[in-house]
């Protein structure tokens, strides 16, 4: 069942969070969310202006979801990850805790950023790129093969 963000707003609240009447997760759902099947939402998740989530998506605990970012189908994103604003994350792709993603940035499709990774604003990560832990990438640059 995809869900958008009148579905999530029908939900019970507690303390300005929408409670999923499966899980108990807390979910703070932004305007114009589209939230596709088989997506689990891990608690305290939040998501800002037009977010895109497609198929078989994972979302960790406290993860944070910028307005206007896209997460393509198959995508797990790791506990306590912030995803900027107008950020495209491609298919298949595997973000670690704690991961960070700058504004603009772009990710492609089976792409895996480790653990406590940072990845600057404007910044592009092409497809099958694997970044391992704790590493930064910059604002504005290119990580291909």
């Amino acid at each position: 069942m995809s869900l958008n963000e009148n579905d999530i707003r029908e939900w019970p609240r507690a303390g300005g969070w929408h409670l999923d009447p499966q899980t108990g997760h807390r979910v703070r759902p932004g305007d114009g969310l589209e939230i596709g099947d088989r997506v689990t939402l891990g608690d305290g998740v939040s998501f800002g202006d037009g977010v895109t989530i497609g198929d078989a998506v994972t979302l960790g605990d406290g993860a944070v979801i910028g307005d206007g970012t896209t997460l393509g189908s198959g995508v797990h994103v790791g506990p306590n990850v912030r995803v900027g604003d107008g950020v495209t994350i491609g298919n298949d792709v595997a973000l670690g805790s704690a991961v960070r993603i700058g504004d603009g940035a772009t990710v492609g499709d089976r792409a895996s950023i480790g653990q406590r990774s940072r990845i600057g604003d404007g910044a592009e990560v092409d497809a099958g790129i694997r970044i391992a832990d704790n590493v930064v990438v910059p604002d504005g640059a290119l990580v291909a093969l």
